[in-house]
């Protein structure tokens, strides 16, 4: 029993004839006939009890008409998934974002969801050294991340990026200046950006303090960028973050201050494995990125 045969056998059963059925499917009657008898000695039932007059079709028959039912079903639905996955229009795009960059990709999924609203998206968060190893193990389709320090490896969109900011409890701002140096941080718990590999902020970041001859008092080192941010809100020390973070931190019991004489720079980009298939939702979504 094969496909054919069982969209053959529900034409005729949904026309109650074999002859109307043949003139549907523009093929001769006597084939149909026979197929229909290949498909009772095959079951070893009778499908359709024929009379002169009329004919009607058995519980077997029934039964076999419900299983066709379902799988053109099936195989209609496939097709219809099929093509939505070439046209983009369907399927699953897995995007990695880093919790200093989360804010800056709101904007491209309001974007994409308006033109592709079948399309599901899975978002992976985490620090920006891990959602790099996922997309090298191609768990991920793109990443948008704190730009590594190599991107031979990729293709990449870059964003506009920030000046560095440091945050302060806000019970701590009488303690230092209206517009601090990194002199002025010396005095008071540092809680440091954890060192990632293939990133040099927290190094870049130690000699622009060395430069001044100065070393922040490191009491903490996190990678993550909210539990970070929480512990300077809790009053355990001040930090210096990129400032792309700026617009997602809850900054309730913070005080943010600009650094313009601070050398060092992170810019956030989007990031994808050169060279390597992606899915035309995920091309899409590419493509979608400025």
């Amino acid at each position: 029993m094969d496909f054919r045969q069982l969209y053959y056998y529900r034409e005729i059963i949904r026309e109650a004839s074999i002859s109307k059925a043949a003139e549907k499917l523009h093929i001769a009657q006597p084939p149909l006939s026979q197929l229909l008898k290949r498909l009772e000695d095959e079951l070893e039932t009778t499908l359709i009890h024929r009379y002169r007059q009329k004919w009607e079709v058995t519980e077997a028959g029934r039964l076999l008409y419900d299983y066709a039912n379902q799988i053109i079903g099936q195989s209609d639905q496939l097709k219809k998934r099929i093509h939505e996955l070439e046209m983009g229009q369907g399927g699953t795009i897995e995007i990695g974002v880093s919790s200093s960059c989360y804010n800056l990709l709101i904007d491209y999924l309001h974007n994409f969801r308006s033109l592709y609203p079948n399309v599901k998206i899975l978002i992976h968060s985490g620090d920006s050294e891990t959602l790099i190893e996922k997309l090298k193990e191609k768990e991920i389709d793109i990443a948008i991340v704190m730009r590594p320090s190599m991107t031979d490896d990729y293709d990449v969109k870059t964003l506009e990026s920030e000046p560095n900011i440091l945050i302060t409890p806000e019970s701590w701002a009488s303690s230092l200046p209206e517009e601090p140096e990194l002199k002025d941080l010396v005095h008071l718990p540092f809680i440091m950006l954890g060192a990632m590999k293939d990133y040099t902020f927290r190094n870049d970041l130690l000699k622009s303090f060395a430069r001044r001859g100065i070393k922040p008092d490191i009491v903490m080192e996190c990678k993550d960028l909210p539990i970070l941010v929480s512990l300077v809100s809790h009053e355990l020390g001040i930090s210096i973050i990129p400032g792309m973070n700026k617009k997602s931190l809850v900054t309730e019991h913070l005080k943010i201050y600009k650094l313009p004489q601070l050398e060092v720079t992170v810019e956030p980009v989007f990031l994808k494995l050169k060279d390597i298939h992606m899915s035309t939702a995920a091309n899409n979504f590419w493509n979608l990125v400025n």
